[in-house]
């Protein structure tokens, strides 16, 4: 099995209307700065690499293996970022063993952070576990409250199938105050993951027998997260019953200054770890799962800074960061270099939280500008974006109008960890169906560019789209046409795949509908 840290997986997780597109024994006590790059971020004050670290509680990890591992193997465990794509930023500790199949490891983790963590075995490759019935793992998840020693079993590994004895959890999630269902809530246990339907039951399965860490999460945060220890008996379905309590929104507003020299005029993002941030809890293109579209865009200041005023949950754990594209693309980096992802507990009242972002670029290449002429007859209200593919294609990005049919996009960055790499240009999000004739298709690597210490400014034409399709000049042939009875549907069936750049795009699509005379829309995702 292809490991999704390299290979794009498409899974989507949510219907929309699509159109135009035991004891642990803790060895060892890991100095941890949580995640090197993470940044916490302080009420009304400067969050930069110095500000203060939140509160930390001590967690101790024990994982009971299906077998032992092969003599040149040791396990770890990896804290992943979902913000920036979990093959990207995860770092991982290597865990001591306490017998042939059981290993722990100790980490100092902030107090009510919400970690997502796998188990990898590192020798050669990295190789990764899976559930019984042999599917990757995106993540297991443990809400942090206070110390805590957690037991997991593990269920398989990708390369190999492991003939061990599995077990199911099935399930209703309610609210805790009003007894009604709660659709669309993920739901977790040994890293294996499902969603909550419209009457609140969800199923878990291929479990091996033991202990495992249950966990049920609201996508947006709205509910406090649900967290119980479960023990999975063999060939056996355990039911668990999973009450939430509503959480209250505040008023959080984000303040954030920006490295000198930053493109005026330009969208200023915050990618965040919620669905409302941009999350897809998916793996996208290239192993990335934010999308630029859904993230909250910031407002220019009088005085240069951005900010942006939003309802988020009391007590949720927030990790984010600024962005001029993406949780990848173009993402804030520490004055060294790193990664940064900040960290916020929400607050239970209305607060401000003040950043300042030190640079959007890593290494010395300097920034490239994409500029693009497209064909005059592209459509009024299109936007036109750009894709890379630095290993494998990655989610498009919208690029900025600069009038007369011309857009332009300028990367900062991460330069410096690729070498050359594609690029190409399609409309309204929709690559690989509305691209540059010259670059379409999901085997194009498209037009090349190498970073450099000098900036570039590169200058493109389309000369024409790939979608729609040119077609012959239609014959007209008259004919009665009879009247149609009051039960007639006129009807537009949109398009069954999936893509999550595109649901801003979907009003304009239902107003065309409209506008066309059709009274119904038929959608199979």
């Amino acid at each position: 099995m292809k490991s999704p840290s390299i290979f794009s997986r498409r899974l989507p997780i949510f219907i929309v209307i699509l159109a135009l597109s035991s004891q642990a024994c803790a060895i060892s006590l890991i100095d941890w700065p949580l995640f090197p790059t993470t940044v916490p971020s302080s009420p009304g004050a400067p969050a930069g690499p110095a500000a203060t670290a939140l509160p930390r509680a001590e967690v101790t990890f024990t994982v009971r293996l299906p077998d032992p591992l092969p003599a040149n193997e040791a396990l770890t465990i990896s804290i992943l970022n979902e913000v920036t794509g979990l093959a990207l930023d995860a770092v991982d500790y290597q865990m001591n063993p306490i017998d042939a199949i059981t290993y722990t490891a100790t980490l100092a983790i902030p107090d009510q952070a919400l970690v997502k963590y796998r188990y990898v075995r590192r020798g050669g490759a990295p190789i990764y576990e899976d559930t019984n019935l042999d599917i990757p793992i995106r993540y297991r998840m443990l809400h942090v409250s206070g110390p805590a020693q957690v037991v997991d079993t593990l269920n398989s590994w990708v390369d190999r199938t492991v003939g061990t004895l599995y077990g199911n959890v099935f399930g209703t999630v309610v609210n805790a105050d009003t007894g009604a269902p709660i659709a669309d809530i993920l739901v977790t246990a040994g890293g294996v993951q499902t969603l909550s339907d419209s009457a609140g039951r969800f199923q878990l399965n291929g479990l091996r027998g033991g202990p495992h860490t249950f966990v049920a999460y609201a996508l947006d945060g709205t509910f406090q997260t649900f967290q119980q220890g479960a023990t999975i008996g063999e060939n056996q379905s355990t039911p668990v019953e999973v009450r939430m309590k509503p959480a209250q929104l505040v008023n959080v507003i984000f303040a954030v200054s920006v490295p000198p020299g930053t493109q005026s005029g330009v969208p200023l993002r915050l990618a965040g770890n919620l669905i409302q941030l941009g999350n897809t809890f998916s793996d996208l293109r290239g192993g990335l799962s934010t999308v630029a579209d859904r993230m909250p865009v910031l407002a220019p200041l009088p005085d240069g800074r951005y900010s942006v005023s939003l309802f988020l949950p009391a007590g949720a754990d927030i990790e984010y960061k600024y962005t001029l594209g993406d949780g990848f693309w173009n993402s804030e980096f520490t004055s060294t270099g790193q990664y940064v992802t900040r960290r916020l507990i929400v607050p239970a009242q209305n607060t401000t939280i003040t950043d300042v972002v030190q640079s959007w670029q890593a290494g010395p290449n300097a920034p490239i500008l994409f500029e693009v002429t497209v064909p005059q007859n592209t459509p009024t209200g299109d936007i036109i974006y750009i894709q890379f593919n630095p290993y494998g294609w990655t989610p498009p990005i919208p690029m900025w109008s600069t009038g007369s049919n011309k857009w332009a996009y300028k990367l900062y960055g991460p330069l410096n960890i690729v070498g050359s790499f594609g690029y190409r240009y399609c409309r309204n999000a929709q690559c690989d169906a509305a691209d540059d004739v010259q670059t379409a298709g999901e085997s194009s690597r498209g037009h090349t560019v190498t970073p450099s210490i000098a900036p570039q400014d590169i200058f493109d034409t389309v000369q024409e789209w790939t979608w729609p399709q040119k077609a012959g000049s239609p014959t007209l042939i008259a004919t009665d046409i009879p009247s149609r009875g009051s039960g007639f549907m006129a009807a537009v069936e949109f398009q069954s795949s999936y893509e999550p750049s595109t649901p801003i795009f979907i009003p304009n699509a239902l107003q065309n509908i409209q506008a066309i005379g059709a009274s119904w829309v038929i959608l199979t995702p």
